[in-house]
């Protein structure tokens, strides 16, 4: 196994509690090196459960926070947000993981569609303003992703291109959107890998998986403004998470072989 990843397995309890989480079972802090960031990186990085005990075990946590109706909590007394679901469900696809009670999950985020095609979440309630009450972008990219792990219907593939053009409405306006306020602006635009948050390496290469993307302006411009951050043929890697910096596929300012492999994907998926 790659020396990194096995520093990265080793480090299960450096925020105090299991598997990543924090000493009050948080899962989702602190950010950046969450159990849910950890297990997202690693499925990406091309690790599968099956290679190591510790993410069997993992996996096993993080269902102590499962919820009956379809969702996640992120500890014992938080709220059920549709980010962490999303979350989860996307590290269990990359972990190549599958558990039938991830279905309730996927039938519960078609049955939650926001009208305006995202989704969002009820902390802040609907009327405080028409930006507030938008769906999240960022939580509809994890949304997004989370659905390339499934076998997905016709019908229910046109229900997630809704999804898809209110994120390529979103490259338009940029406005911060949502509860949680999600823009486009300087930092949206700087690559970032590990891909764990809303940013212009994991929107384009999310976009680029749904055929309805593919030949939309609005994409194909952020894949030209993806392609100014190339330097001597690689892509930089300019705003990783600053907890990953020591670990060389995130490393500020370099190259990042991972990251040059989602850029390949996406210049692929234009032609």
């Amino acid at each position: 196994m790659d020396p990194e990843i096995e520093s990265i397995l080793a480090s299960s309890g450096r925020n105090g509690g299991q598997f990543w989480a924090r000493t009050d079972g948080n899962i989702h802090a602190p950010a950046g090196f969450s159990t849910l960031d950890v297990l997202n990186t690693l499925g990406d990085l091309g690790v599968k459960y099956t290679d190591s005990d510790v993410i069997i075990e993992a996996i096993d946590f993080l269902f102590t926070y499962y919820q009956p109706d379809g969702c996640f909590r992120y500890n014992v007394k938080s709220s059920k947000l549709p980010c962490i679901t999303a979350s989860i469900l996307t590290a269990c696809g990359r972990l190549g993981y599958w558990n039938e009670r991830l279905e309730a999950c996927y039938r519960r985020f078609l049955e939650t569609q926001e009208d305006d095609g995202g989704w969002r979440c009820n902390t802040v309630k609907l009327g405080k303003s028409p930006v507030t009450d938008a769906s999240n972008p960022g939580t509809t990219l994890y949304v997004l992703d989370a659905f390339l792990y499934r076998e997905n219907s016709a019908d229910e593939m046109r229900q997630l291109e809704r999804g898809v053009r209110f994120l390529l409405d979103h490259w338009d306006s940029r406005v911060p959107l949502g509860p949680c306020q999600f823009g486009i602006g300087s930092t949206f635009l700087k690559p970032e890998y590990p891909m764990l948050r809303y940013n212009i390496l994991y929107y384009c290469y999310v976009l680029s998986k749904y055929r309805a993307a593919i030949p939309d302006k609005r994409f194909r411009e952020a894949v030209e403004v993806l392609k100014t951050k190339v330097t001597d043929g690689n892509l930089m890697n300019e705003n990783p998470h600053r907890a990953w910096s020591h670990y060389s596929f995130a490393r500020k300012g370099a190259a990042s072989e991972p990251a040059a492999k989602k850029y390949v994907e996406i210049l692929e998926s234009c032609r």
